[in-house]
């Protein structure tokens, strides 16, 4: 079985599937530049070293999917550091440097989601370009993905409902599975305002895997799991917010926000409501997978140390 069947038959018997967590914020936290506007991407050629051993460390911690670092490496973001003429450069560093990670392991089995994110800023849906350009330039990205050999498409962050389908149909144009995930505003609407369940449904059209909630603080995240469960036949993830908060220039600090203590608890609340896929987004580390792993798959308890 390949990777992607192994993760399609779990979800589809009901099992739960860990994500990974934070890649950007992870970066950042050991030490490496990640200024704006490429923020973990400018990694990619300046310390591999430590993309390559972050998707290591996750899957050492329990995750069953690891994504790429091409949250930024789409023509447009690479072009705003004048480094457009490097898209297949950044895209075949980023995708082998997750291969090698799960190569080096002795889980094979994992999951290479291709991460594909907003083309501007995923907290600004005023931004959102025309959808000439959505197609074109998602597209191009997807291709990349696939040429390198993720697993499937992943369509992160999304901020509104033309966007994400955007993502989804790029993915299935070239024959790869999609997974999409949201940015929402409150308990009903995503952040471009529309209706969770109109992004539901609009989705669903390109048959993806999972649907998900993500970069949210985990307040926001609680208010809209139960829209979400609520209105799809497609298994719900989540990967929230961790410690800290977003920053124009540096992209992340880690100040305020939720510890692991808070996090652990909302995630084992999602899952009794019935969440099959769980990680972490912005400001969450490998402990936070390794204390999902023992907490909710195993059901042990766990002492938090710091």
């Amino acid at each position: 079985m390949t990777p992607f069947t192994t993760l399609k038959r779990r979800l589809d018997e009901g099992e739960i599937v860990l994500l990974d967590g934070a890649m950007g914020t992870e970066v950042q936290r050991r030490g490496v530049r990640t200024a704006l506007p490429l923020w973990s991407a400018s990694a990619l050629m300046t310390h591999p070293e430590v993309i390559e051993q972050i998707h290591r460390d996750y899957i050492d911690a329990g995750a069953d999917i690891i994504t790429t670092n091409t949250f930024r490496t789409n023509r447009r973001a690479l072009s705003l550091a004048h480094q457009g003429n490097k898209v297949g450069e950044y895209n075949r560093i980023a995708c082998e440097l997750a291969k090698v990670a799960r190569e080096s392991s002795s889980r094979k089995d994992v999951a290479i989601g291709g991460c594909i994110a907003p083309l501007e800023d995923c907290y600004e849906p005023d931004r959102v370009p025309d959808d000439a350009a959505l197609a074109k330039e998602h597209a191009e990205l997807a291709n990349l993905l696939a040429k390198n050999g993720v697993d499937f498409i992943f369509a992160e962050t999304m901020n509104c409902i033309r966007e994400a389908t955007a993502v989804l149909c790029a993915g299935k144009k070239i024959g790869l599975p999609v997974a999409v995930s949201f940015l929402c505003r409150d308990g009903e609407h995503i952040l471009s305002g529309e209706k969770i369940i109109d992004a539901i449904d609009a989705c669903a059209e390109f048959d993806p895997f999972v649907i998900c909630a993500n970069c949210r603080p985990l307040q926001t995240i609680d208010k809209c799991i139960s829209t979400f469960l609520e209105n799809s036949t497609i298994p719900i993830g989540v990967y929230a917010n961790g410690l800290g908060h977003p920053h124009d220039d540096q992209g992340w600090l880690f100040e305020g926000g939720d510890a692991v203590e808070e996090y652990i608890a909302h995630a084992k609340k999602w899952l009794e409501q019935g969440v099959q896929l769980i990680g972490g987004c912005c400001g969450t580390t490998p402990k936070y997978i390794a204390l999902l792993s023992e907490t909710l798959r195993k059901n042990t308890p766990v002492i938090i140390t710091s």
